[in-house]
């Protein structure tokens, strides 16, 4: 998360268009784990590796496990729109023709190497898409 309305391609973005659309019943899936990740975090954590000098391999993810069912719930409420808007739980297969390329049902990952090296400045996915939503979506909030 984190291109913005006209860059971002990706689920929280999708969401977002459904709802400014006017749409108030949501299919989501309630199968798929995963990490969200905010680009500016990335960035920032990605300055902080290469000021130290630091090279490999890294995982830059928000704290906190979530699904993608979790994620849109808080989207809802940070948009107070849980009073209008429908929430229904589907399992993958309800997209299948739309989204034909299998996925596994653990996206989840941990910077792990970023906290052995004390370098993890990467924020809770709830307070990242806060701010993100605020950012750039606050023309949906009620």
């Amino acid at each position: 998360m984190g291109g913005g309305p006209k860059k971002d391609k990706k689920f929280i973005n999708k969401i977002c268009k459904q709802i400014e659309k006017g749409q108030n019943e949501l299919y989501i899936v309630n199968d798929k784990m995963g990490t969200p990740t905010y680009t500016y975090d990335f960035a920032r954590n990605t300055k902080l590796i290469l000021e130290n000098n630091k090279y490999g391999l890294y995982n830059l993810v928000c704290g906190g496990l979530t699904s993608r069912l979790e994620v849109v719930k808080e989207l809802v409420s940070i948009l107070n729109r849980n009073k209008f808007i429908e929430i229904n739980e589907v399992d993958s297969d309800y997209f299948i023709k739309e989204y034909f390329a299998p996925r596994p049902p653990n996206e989840r990952l941990v910077n792990y190497k970023l906290d052995l090296m004390n370098m993890n400045i990467m924020r809770d996915w709830k307070t990242c898409l806060k701010e993100y939503i605020e950012k750039d979506f606050s023309h949906l909030k009620l």
